[in-house]
């Protein structure tokens, strides 16, 4: 991982260096929010050929694809940080987890069918290095989601400014990732899901309450308020942009 100085660097190792069971928890098996969670991977190809994620970290998003999808894809997860991969291998099955870096992927040319790669980008300072190893590896014609919170959403700017590992997303808008991926692959597609989860914020595994994801009542509420939010917050202000590319 290059970062944009040693103080941005320290700030993402210090975060990301420990493996973090409750968050894994609390993103697989709070209902509501695994919920969510499906919700935002909705339409991945991870049931057939060969699948990779980049910046798996505890394999959360493996898991939870994994939940809504029956195959028999084969599918490995990377990360940069050792304790994150070993806590994936002791806890989600049927996946290889592997220990490497975003910018210098340990895999063949054309390895995988489908390549994910959610909330890494911003973490990065060499993203075209990083994009350039996700076409690398990703078959012609393959399938690349790049997922990545949303700079110009109030509740993502104001988590940005709240915790320092993420202010590399305040890069982030439709327009610059839509150029950024651009130059790197042709075919490109820019779509905005979650317009503006504020539930994440209540329920969360730390600094809300957590129990509450599993009230029925709760969770209508929550589909009510992404309802109506999708109605008068502009698709380019969502709280999460996702880019589709094949090589």
């Amino acid at each position: 991982m290059a970062a944009h100085g040693s103080d941005f660097l320290e700030a993402q190792r210090a975060f990301f260096e420990q493996a973090d069971e409750a968050h894994f928890r609390w993103q697989t098996e709070n209902p509501l929010i695994a919920a969510t969670e499906r919700e935002l991977l909705d339409g991945f190809p991870i049931a057939v050929g060969t699948v990779l994620e980049v910046g798996c970290g505890e394999g959360g998003n493996l898991v939870n694809l994994r939940a809504q999808s029956v195959g028999e894809a084969t599918v490995v997860g990377i990360d940069l940080f050792e304790r994150k991969v070993a806590f994936a291998r002791a806890n989600v099955a049927g996946v290889r987890f592997v220990c490497g870096d975003a910018l210098a992927l340990p895999f063949k040319d054309r390895a995988f069918d489908a390549v994910l790669c959610r909330d890494v980008l911003h973490h990065l300072d060499e993203r075209e290095a990083a994009l350039g190893e996700l076409g690398r590896v990703c078959k012609q014609g393959g399938t690349i989601w790049i997922l990545e919170p949303n700079g110009d959403n109030p509740l993502m700017r104001l988590l940005a400014l709240l915790r320092p590992h993420e202010r590399g997303l305040l890069r982030n808008s439709a327009t610059s990732l839509g150029m950024l991926v651009s130059g790197q692959f042709a075919a490109v597609r820019i779509e905005s899901r979650q317009p503006m989860p504020l539930y994440r914020v209540l329920l969360h595994h730390r600094m809300g309450l957590p129990g509450l994801g599993r009230s029925k009542a709760l969770s209508k509420v929550a589909h009510c308020w992404d309802m109506a939010v999708a109605k008068l917050l502009p698709p380019k202000w969502w709280g999460y942009l996702l880019i589709r590319a094949s090589p």
